[in-house]
């Protein structure tokens, strides 16, 4: 698949659909130079124009607290008869952090400020008011779901009429991790799956430049606790922090073909057609500005937990019954954020046995296979999750 130059630069990505075109946010990064949040659009979920930017700056009052330059990891909701947007601003390494709100009546604006929905700083409290998600729960009310490194990821519930928050305070902590991995945790987004019944919050661990990668909890509550496939909390210290959370999907290289590094900061994208998509940033280089769009097919095995394609989405395949007999690079995730190399493994047709649709038990992996379009091509991947509670992908040679 030839690489779209216009999704270089596009970090802490999100989706929304109208009137049957894509419309894609993300942080400032100035790639290409912009003065507020990039909007790019696409018909396609692959080729991608940018088209303009919401707002002309930092706002006032935004700057005047944060002493922000640009703005970060945006948000957007279409509620009622407008669009509303959630961005952040910050300083690199700072909680002297606000997230606003600014309001459109179309996805490409214009954007109105409305101003303050939440602030930090090292007097007011220990977390960080960046990298905001709304959710939805299923009683319909909204919430807000932010933070990152210093305190952890933060729940607040909001006003539907305002989009502010309907409390004081800061909220509920929902996950945390500790000083020996220097608190690294942040871009949390939460989805309420209703064929399981539960929200699943997904995260990423690690530092964005160079170990990044996202792992997922999940709770019967909307404010947790968010409990992982092992059995662990997303706040929990007695455990190994790198053995917190059902790593999805981490960096790693097929065989002949280009390094995904430090894949993270999702969010979860729904098509109109209810395909479900993670959509993330990933790197081809350590420590650059070399990161890039991610949009991967997200599907839910038969135990309740989400996997996602080891292919960047190209357009839909016709599906049908498959086995899994045959050559495979094969990659398994550990705890750990190294980076994961394609090892060449041959299935035979008494390894495995079928447990549902299209998934198999195979070695104690519980694995989806399907299709997709890669360079133009059709072939067969499957994604699952370890014995050891970790992701697995793999595309059939």
């Amino acid at each position: 698949m030839q690489e779209n130059q216009l999704t270089f630069g596009v970090h802490d990505p999100t989706i929304i659909e109208h009137d049957g075109r894509y419309f894609l946010y993300s942080t400032d990064t100035r790639q290409p130079e912009t003065s507020g949040v990039p909007i790019r659009m696409s018909r396609d979920l692959v080729d991608w124009v940018f088209i303009g930017q919401a707002l002309p700056g930092v706002p006032k009052e935004a700057k005047e607290w944060s002493n922000a330059l640009g703005l970060w990891a945006p948000e957007i909701i279409h509620y009622d008869d407008e669009y509303r947007m959630y961005y952040s601003t910050s300083t690199f390494g700072s909680t002297k952090s606000y997230i606003g709100l600014a309001t459109a009546k179309t996805p490409i604006g214009p954007f109105k400020d409305q101003g303050l929905v939440v602030k930090t700083s090292s007097e007011l409290c220990h977390h960080n008011a960046i990298d905001t998600n709304v959710v939805t729960d299923k009683e319909g009310s909204q919430w807000l779901l932010y933070g990152s490194f210093f305190g952890g990821l933060y729940i607040l519930p909001l006003d539907k009429k305002t989009g502010k928050p309907s409390e004081t305070g800061f909220g509920r902590r929902v996950a945390m991790r500790p000083q020996s991995v220097d608190t690294a945790i942040e871009g949390g987004f939460i989805y309420y799956n209703p064929e399981t019944d539960y929200y699943y919050l997904f995260c990423s661990y690690d530092s964005l430049n160079d170990t990044y990668n996202i792992r997922v909890a999940r709770s019967r509550h909307i404010d947790g606790p968010y409990i992982d496939c092992k059995g662990y909390a997303m706040d929990d210290f007695t455990h190994h922090p790198d053995e917190i959370g059902m790593k999805v999907l981490g960096s790693y290289q097929f065989s002949s073909e280009k390094v995904v590094l430090a894949p993270g900061h999702n969010s979860i994208f729904k098509r109109s057609d209810n395909q479900l998509f993670m959509v993330h940033h990933a790197r081809r280089k350590a420590f650059s500005d070399k990161f890039f769009l991610n949009v991967r097919k997200l599907t839910w095995l038969s135990n309740g937990w989400p996997v996602v394609s080891p292919c960047l989405y190209e357009e839909d395949c016709k599906q049908k019954s498959l086995e899994l007999a045959g050559d495979w690079k094969v990659i398994r995730f550990d705890k750990y954020s190294h980076l994961q190399e394609s090892t060449t493994e041959t299935i035979k047709k008494n390894d495995y046995q079928k447990t549902g649709d299209n998934e198999f038990k195979w070695q104690g992996n519980l694995v989806k296979t399907w299709l997709e379009m890669v360079d133009g091509n059709t072939e067969q991947v499957l994604s699952g999750m370890t014995t050891e509670g970790y992701g697995i992908i793999a595309r059939k040679i």
